[in-house]
């Protein structure tokens, strides 16, 4: 029997390399279209890459706003989206020597992260805030003076402190220029000079320690990759709460260098490429304090130490100390100095309510209140609500 050899047709001869060339391209849109959705199989989760929470899925009742902001929840929670991000910066960076733009055209779209000189990172909520204010300066600072006459007329204690922003403490190392530089600069000036002006009751000023601390050692206060102050800064901060409140709380008291670490700071991971700098690592000495008893039951939003002490003296008033992220770093260099002290996040009534935050307040003999400078600048912060500060003048009149 004859073998019959048969011969593709000429169609059959073309589409053999097509379907070789379609093969590569289906591969990647099957990794571009389902990958998420493997990894997410696999057990991978979206993680906080940016200086805040992933955002909640968002409510039917906003409206129109739930398109696009499903939109925005749907693209936070991407499995392996870091990555993307790491590696869109990682090729803009090597293409183009600038990190990407992520700006649509529409308006300005201000920078999550500024790159300055020398490796400095500065937090773009600095400029976003600066240039897309809520309140005016005028009505910022009434409220803080609400809050503070408030607390004062009941009989206790108020101390008022802001922590400076790093575009405050270290001008010198933001670029020459920048998207939103004249509006910062401007907001700044403006807020600075009416914060002096405005004569708060219980403020305590820090960003002049800090400048002197910075001329006398000739060190930065804040770390190079990070959105706040540093170790030493710390110190200087708990130590200028305790003088404020008793000036014989700085016997016995002692701030050490013990040594350097290696440091990944918060502003690397916005862009997709975490920095790492070497520290120097501080500790706060006070002699014969030692810690009693610790409530964590109600963390992460609040928690309350006790002290007691055999030789540096403590602040026995019991105290609420009502802070942002700048407190929260500062916290082993300031809750030594205290008997009784309560943290209280400054974003708390937003989730507690305003209520807990009213009931803390009452249930203190001080209340101090620590704000970061570019929530005044742009009229932001929950503790000067009109909600939490009616429940507070509620709470103390009772």
């Amino acid at each position: 029997m004859t073998a019959v050899r048969t011969e593709a047709t000429s169609s059959e001869r073309r589409g053999r390399p097509l379907a070789r060339r379609r093969l590569p391209r289906l591969l990647v849109a099957g990794l571009f279209f389902f990958g998420p959705a493997l990894a997410f199989a696999l057990g991978e989760r979206a993680v906080e890459i940016e200086n805040r929470k992933l955002p909640e899925f968002p409510s039917l009742s906003k409206g129109w706003d739930f398109i696009p902001e499903t939109e925005s929840w749907a693209v936070a929670h991407l499995p392996l989206r870091q990555h993307a991000v790491r590696g869109n910066v990682t090729l803009s960076e090597g293409v183009f020597g600038q990190p990407p733009s992520y700006n649509t055209g529409r308006k300005p779209t201000y920078p999550h992260v500024v790159e300055g000189r020398d490796g400095w990172l500065y937090f773009g909520d600095d400029v976003i805030e600066a240039c897309g204010p809520r309140w005016s300066v005028a009505e910022t600072l009434e409220r803080t003076r609400r809050l503070a006459e408030t607390v004062r007329r009941s009989g206790r204690r108020f101390v008022l402190t802001v922590a400076p922003d790093k575009t405050t403490a270290h001008p010198d190392e933001l670029p020459g220029r920048f998207l939103g530089q004249r509006c910062l600069e401007r907001r700044k000036q403006e807020f600075w000079t009416a914060l002096q002006r405005a004569d708060l009751p219980g403020y305590v000023d820090l960003r002049g320690p800090l400048e002197r601390l910075r001329r006398e050692t000739g060190a930065p206060t804040y770390w190079r990759t990070d959105s706040h102050w540093n170790e030493r800064s710390c110190g200087l901060y708990g130590a200028t709460l305790a003088r404020a409140l008793d000036p014989k709380l700085e016997r016995g008291t002692r701030l050490v260098r013990i040594g350097q670490a290696p440091r990944v700071g918060d502003l690397g991971p916005m862009l997709g490429t975490p920095r790492e700098e070497t520290i120097d690592r501080w500790s706060l000495v006070r002699q014969g304090v030692r810690r009693t008893g610790q409530d964590d039951t109600q963390l992460p939003t609040s928690f309350t130490t006790a002290n007691a002490s055999t030789g540096a003296p403590l602040y026995k008033p019991r105290t609420l100390l009502v802070g942002d992220s700048f407190t929260r770093n500062s916290l082993p260099w300031v809750t030594p100095y205290f008997a009784d002290l309560t943290y209280l996040r400054s974003d708390a009534s937003a989730k507690a309510g305003p209520e807990y935050v009213a009931e803390k307040v009452a249930g203190s003999e001080t209340v101090v209140f620590e704000m970061v400078e570019r929530y005044f600048v742009g009229g932001h912060g929950e503790m000067l609500e009109e909600e939490t500060l009616a429940a507070i003048e509620r709470a103390l009149r009772s």
